[in-house]
């Protein structure tokens, strides 16, 4: 199911790699295409429980196994509402960031070349453009995290879902000529950051001040990621320069 979380990343920077819909849409033909016939046994028998379970959008979790939201009440843990509106965060927050995205598009291909991507050819479009290494891990990374923060819960193995891109994400969050001062606050708050993580998953049965920790620790990066810049083929190549 996490695989998901990184559904809208993955959109955008099709949209962007081929610059037309069509092409967009082959790419993910192909990724269908392998889930149909991966569950074809599954789905020529019984489709609708496969379905069903394979998302199961429903799922009421268990409140004592939640790293992640363990000082809130369990009546308040299990229901509906709650899921609604960590629903809603999650659809804002990705929605606040397309703004963010939109404009990093524009500075890497210009206003013209950004509006092309919606045409269903790229026959009138501009050649398919070539993304930086930071920009692409970026927008895959930021679109899982996100899914992440605001997630119903987390158990201790979906630690694996995410822990691994937490330094990187905390690098290009990272403004490149800051002042001493913002830089110093800045590998503080990162360093505390991955460490509140770390210490959260490890405390067993979570408690309420490990998932406080844990919350504070998402939104130390939330905010760097809402303030920084979104990486383009200039920072990639200012960056390579500095070093």
């Amino acid at each position: 199911m996490n695989v998901l979380l990184f559904a809208p990343g993955l959109l955008l920077l099709l949209l962007q790699k081929n610059g037309s819909l069509y092409g967009t849409m082959k790419h993910l033909s192909i990724c269908a295409v392998v889930q149909i016939i991966l569950g074809w046994p599954f789905l020529s028998t019984y489709p609708v429980s496969y379905i069903k379970k394979a998302f199961e959008f429903d799922r009421v979790f268990f409140y004592k196994w939640t790293v992640n939201w363990k000082f809130l009440t369990e009546e308040i843990f299990v229901s509906k509402s709650w899921a609604l509106l960590l629903l809603c965060h999650h659809l804002g927050a990705l929605i606040l960031l397309t703004r963010k995205w939109w404009k990093a598009s524009i500075a890497q291909r210009g206003h013209a070349k950004t509006t092309e991507w919606m045409c269903w050819t790229n026959d009138k479009c501009s050649a398919p453009t070539t993304l930086s290494p930071d920009y692409v891990i970026y927008t895959m990374f930021v679109s899982n995290f996100i899914g992440i923060a605001f997630a119903r819960t987390l158990h201790y193995q979906f630690y694996s879902w995410y822990f691994c891109s937490l330094p990187m994400l905390h690098w290009i969050a990272t403004d490149l000529t800051p002042s001493l001062v913002m830089a110093c606050v800045s590998l503080v708050a990162s360093i505390s950051s991955i460490l509140g993580c770390e210490y959260a998953f490890n405390v067993y049965p979570a408690t309420e001040m490990s998932s406080i920790v844990l919350q504070i620790s998402h939104a130390l990066l939330l905010l760097k990621i809402t303030y920084s810049h979104v990486p383009t083929i200039e920072h990639y190549v200012s960056k390579i320069k500095h070093q």
